[in-house]
């Protein structure tokens, strides 16, 4: 069986006056022979993915992407798309990899470094100082895949907890410092994943294999106390979002459908959709809101009430959903389909809606959201061994997106605004327009400031709405459009087999090569 990487090992070989001749960039005073020894380190080219490497991907605070190919792990620049380390100690495909969040106060005495974590399928867990490439602390509970881990980040006294779900139903707590294991908890069900309340920590969630559980008493100090309150989800099939598109007019009566999703009471098995749902997240621009993700439709919960508040859903011919990443800058959702297509869908104000005509009026007064397609990237060719794999985003500016292909490629997507022409809408679209911000920095922006810079997605969008255009006039604002532009892109070996050829050198003495 051929590797799908290989590794090249150059040794430094002599330099003498003699290749002064043979290569004219070389320049050397006229004096006796000598020697150099040039130390280059190794340099592992990565090629096509395993299956198992499927979600093992995580963009940094710092700009850095970590993602898995087989049983490496590679730490690429963002801005420049290229390699900068490759970490190697797994024995088995990695599953998962996180990034430290390290935003904590820092000096001297207390210095931070670039710390990752990543987990194989035999259940191990590294924790890397990916500066140096040595591994800081391993983890071992069990030998079976780890599903899902996260880093804690709202603890100021202990920088160093990694919580981790082990297979089938366990939840660990451990110090990723020193390996210790601080509390187990076991469930009833599996656990498949799990998301943090980001405005409450003391909440977590987990998605389950029968249902959702609710732990509201989550500590790092003890294990939770109590099993969780657990809800069970109903089939949304039942709903005609799955039959075809839902107008805008109909949306709402294709809401009231779906709006018995969370209920205490078991459902029937011919209801149960479990194993179809992809993901579960909070949503960190909305307190008490969460997401659903299925392969045709996105379920936005609204957990004060338990009931749906929004619909996201793609026609029949349209390409299903693979994973979501919510914003927290402004209310929007990166979204990765099948075919590797990014896109980017912000609500639409409430004023447009509210607009928006109705045959019957709505007795219930929960406010419906609905998340407009703003912009979308170029799909990919998708052939039998070339597949979309995962998609991170930019945690700090939420501007960019990377997309991890099983061929090994990564792309780099950046979001771009432009200026629109009209000064006032005069399209018939449904969707509210996206204008600029009406400050920087806390400063106003002034009839004569030229377009703000991309700097991040609250910086291009604003936040507030506009309902009619006197508040246009009073406000110095621009509609703005956004699109994709691919800015970064890193390729991997083709598909075994594969050649490989050596630079001739620049001396008699050819330098050894080991592969």
């Amino acid at each position: 069986e051929v590797a799908s990487f290989c590794r090249l090992r150059f040794f430094p070989w002599p330099v003498t006056r003699s290749t002064r001749r043979a290569s004219p960039l070389l320049s050397f005073p006229a004096m006796q022979p000598y020697m150099v020894n040039i130390k280059l380190s190794a340099r592992t080219l990565t090629g096509a993915l395993s299956p198992q490497n499927r979600g093992a991907a995580d963009w940094g605070w710092q700009g850095l992407i970590a993602y898995g190919c087989h049983s490496l792990v590679l730490v690429i620049d963002s801005k420049t798309a290229q390699t900068l380390q490759v970490l190697e100690r797994h024995k088995a495909n990695v599953v998962k990899v996180k990034w430290a969040k390290e935003n904590y106060h820092h000096n001297i005495g207390s210095p931070y470094s670039l710390r990752l974590a990543s987990a194989d399928a035999t259940g191990k867990i590294i924790v890397w100082d990916v500066a140096t490439g040595a591994a800081r602390c391993e983890i071992q509970e069990h030998t079976k895949p780890i599903q899902d881990m996260q880093w804690l980040w709202s603890q100021d006294a202990s920088r160093d907890l990694l919580l981790a779900v082990h297979p089938p139903n366990y939840i660990v707590l451990w110090n990723a410092d020193t390996g210790t294991k601080l509390w187990k908890k076991s469930y009833a069900e599996n656990i498949l994943s799990f998301s943090f309340d980001p405005f409450d920590p003391s909440n977590l969630t987990l998605l389950t294999s029968e249902g959702i559980v609710f732990i509201s008493d989550f500590s790092p100090s003890k294990a939770p106390a109590s099993s969780g309150k657990k809800v069970y989800i109903s089939s949304p099939r039942s709903s005609p979002v799955h039959n075809k598109l839902v107008s805008a007019a109909g949306a709402k009566k294709a809401l009231d459908k779906v709006k018995i999703l969370i209920t205490n009471e078991k459902p029937s098995a011919e209801s149960v959709t479990l194993n179809e749902c992809l993901q579960l997240s909070y949503l960190p621009s909305k307190r008490n809101y969460m997401l659903l993700l299925y392969p045709r439709e996105i379920l936005i919960l609204d957990l004060e009430v338990n009931q749906t508040v929004g619909v996201i859903a793609i026609e029949r011919t349209g390409v299903p959903f693979l994973q979501v990443i919510p914003c927290f800058q402004r209310d929007g959702l990166f979204c990765l389909h099948e075919n590797g297509c990014i896109t980017l869908r912000v609500r639409r104000s409430a004023s447009n809606i509210n607009s928006m005509p109705s045959e019957d009026p709505d007795p219930d007064p929960i406010q419906e959201l609905i998340y407009d397609l703003r912009s979308q990237c170029d799909a990919i060719r998708v052939t039998k061994a070339v597949r979309p794999f995962s998609m991170v985003c930019c945690p700090v500016n939420e501007n960019s997106a990377a997309l991890v292909v099983s061929d090994g490629r990564v792309m780099i997507w950046e979001l771009k605004s432009t200026i629109s022409g009209r000064s006032l809408r005069t399209s018939n679209s449904n969707a509210s327009p996206l204008y600029s911000p009406v400050s920087f920095c806390g400063i106003p922006v002034g009839p004569s400031q030229n377009k703000l810079p991309d700097l991040s997605l609250d910086n291009m969008i604003g936040q507030g709405t506009i309902s009619s255009e006197e508040q246009l006039k009073n406000y110095c604002l621009q509609e703005v459009h956004l699109k994709f532009l691919l800015t970064g892109l890193l390729s991997g070996l083709p598909l075994p087999p594969f050649a490989i050829r050596m630079c001739p050198p620049l001396t008699t003495k050819r330098p050894p090569l080991t592969t």
